[in-house]
């Protein structure tokens, strides 16, 4: 039987303790590594482009010419909707946020779709990439769509700059 004093015992108290620490300090950083970074949310405005690359392929696309638009997104709810006010494909889209240092990865889980437009035309953002600068002011934003087309949906790439509206 183990006691205290039995060298044998302290010698596996002290690798449990070893483990256990181990373990709870890689779930901490773990769990730190993925939360919401609250310097994102907010209202932000700037410029968007929107380019129609060309592709080959059953479904192929015709390419088109950049287009630059004025827009505004909003990001709220601990980082879980970008609502899009202005620009392209607007309406409020729940998102997959994955948490980055000054990055927000996203992938679009649902939309609500704003009064009069059809689900079944209204197309979407599917995934992107917010990046936060140093000074906290301007967000870079990429991102990929799909719009409606003939015969199928076609893909858009979003590229922007976007500043802070309001005080932080």
């Amino acid at each position: 039987m183990l006691a205290v004093g039995n060298p044998t015992y302290e010698r596996q108290m002290k690798t449990n303790m070893l483990a256990t620490s181990l373990l709870l300090s890689l779930g901490l950083s773990v769990a730190s590594a993925g939360q919401s970074d609250p310097r994102f949310y907010g209202i932000w405005a700037g410029v968007e482009t929107y380019e129609i690359p060309a592709h080959g392929g059953p479904y192929g696309q015709w390419g088109q010419a950049p287009v630059k638009k004025s827009a505004e997104i909003g990001i709220g709810d601990s980082g879980q909707t970008l609502a899009v006010g202005q620009g392209l494909l607007r309406g409020r889209f729940e998102i997959s946020p994955r948490w980055g240092e000054n990055t927000l990865d996203f992938r679009v889980r649902g939309r609500t779709f704003l009064l009069g437009q059809s689900p079944y035309l209204a197309g979407g953002r599917t995934h992107g990439r917010l990046v936060l600068s140093a000074d906290g002011n301007t967000l870079t934003e990429t991102a990929v769509a799909l719009l409606p087309g003939t015969p199928s949906e076609v893909t858009c790439n979003i590229s922007g700059t976007l500043y802070r509206q309001g005080k932080k």
